[in-house]
């Protein structure tokens, strides 16, 4: 149970979402240092992976409270037993961590458009599972978290893609 808690993490949204706070600070800071050609590939990056991710995190949430399910696990209460330490309290459909993580991958695939990298779309397929694994979701959560992943950052590619 361990081993798929640290798995889960990596797809935790707040992190995701505060990373990209501190990519914009970053780029705010460091923008008249950086060489042209660079730029527009980094101003590429940011657009995509920013709004990608923002877009993500609301259209999960916004289902969230929409499409009220209960998760499969009991949340632990003071003086319970019988719950899963690592369920948290809110809904279940679609799954987060599962849209967040697929949303990051996918987004700088498209940006930096390299098939070498596909191998790494291993680790969004694990964090997926580890969030079954751990009985916090649904198979239908995970499905529904992964393809809004994936396509989120496909149609933000494509509505940015003459802008940038």
């Amino acid at each position: 149970m361990e081993t798929w808690y640290f798995v889960t993490l990596i797809g935790t949204p707040q992190i995701w979402l505060m990373l990209t706070g501190v990519l914009v600070i970053l780029y705010l800071y460091l923008r008249k240092r950086i060489h042209l050609r660079k730029k527009v590939l980094i101003k590429r990056v940011l657009i995509i992976f920013i709004t990608s991710l923002w877009l993500t995190a609301g259209v999960t949430f916004a289902l969230k409270y929409a499409i009220p399910v209960k998760r499969p696990c009991t949340p632990c209460t003071e003086n319970q037993s019988n719950c899963n330490p690592y369920c948290p309290g809110d809904n279940t459909f679609p799954s987060g961590h599962s849209a967040m993580i697929f949303s990051v991958f996918t987004s700088m695939f498209m940006v930096f458009r390299k098939r070498k990298f596909l191998f790494l779309f291993v680790i969004p397929l694990f964090v997926a599972l580890s969030r079954y694994m751990l009985v916090v979701h649904y198979p239908v959560d995970i499905l529904a978290g992964s393809l809004i992943g994936i396509a989120i950052p496909l149609i933000v590619l494509k509505v940015c893609e003459k802008k940038i």
